[in-house]
C-alpha cells in the first residue's frame, strides 16, 4: 500500500502537467485557469484515489472525464435558471392575470406555454415583469384565435 502512495506521489504531478497542457489547449487558456478548471472539479480529488487509480489513464481520456462532468454541471444550472424563470411567470402571471396559481399553471401546460417561454428565454428573462406578463399574454390570445 505504501508502494503505490510513493507511485502515486511520483505519477500525480506529470498527470496533472499532461492535464493542464490539455486544458489549456482544448479551453484556449493560459496555465493558472487551466490549474483552476482542473482543481475545482469534483474528478480532482478522484484523479488522487486509490480507488479509481485513474492516474493510469490517458491524459485524453482524464480530459473527456472532466468535460462530461463540467457539461453536466452547466446542464443543471441552464435548467435551474429555466426552472426559476418559469417559477417567476407563473407568480406573475397570477397577480397578472387575477387567476390562482393552480389555473395559471394549467393554462401554461395545456396552452404550450412553457414551450414559449424556453424558446424565448434568451431575451425574455433578460426583460422586466411587465414586459414579460403582456409576452405571455399576447402569447395565449395568438393560441386561443
Amino acid at each position: 500500500m505504501e508502494t503505490t502512495g510513493k507511485i502515486e506521489e511520483a505519477v500525480m504531478p506529470f498527470k496533472i502537467q499532461q492535464l493542464a497542457e490539455i486544458i489549456m489547449e482544448k479551453k484556449k487558456v493560459g496555465f493558472t485557469d487551466a490549474l483552476h478548471y482542473l482543481y475545482s472539479s469534483d474528478f480532482y480529488p478522484e484523479l488522487l484515489s486509490e480507488d479509481t487509480k485513474w492516474w493510469y489513464a490517458s491524459g485524453d481520456a482524464l480530459y473527456d472525464i472532466i468535460e462530461e462532468e463540467k457539461a453536466t454541471q452547466q446542464s443543471l444550472l441552464e435548467k435551474r435558471k429555466t426552472t426559476l424563470f418559469f417559477i417567476f411567470c407563473i407568480e406573475g402571471y397570477k397577480n397578472f392575470s387575477g387567476q390562482a396559481a393552480e389555473t395559471v399553471l394549467t393554462i401554461f401546460t395545456t396552452e404550450k406555454v412553457f414551450d414559449f417561454l424556453n424558446d424565448n428565454f434568451d431575451v425574455l428573462h433578460t426583460q422586466d415583469k411587465a414586459y414579460i406578463m403582456e409576452a405571455i399574454d399576447d402569447f395565449l390570445k395568438s393560441r386561443r384565435k
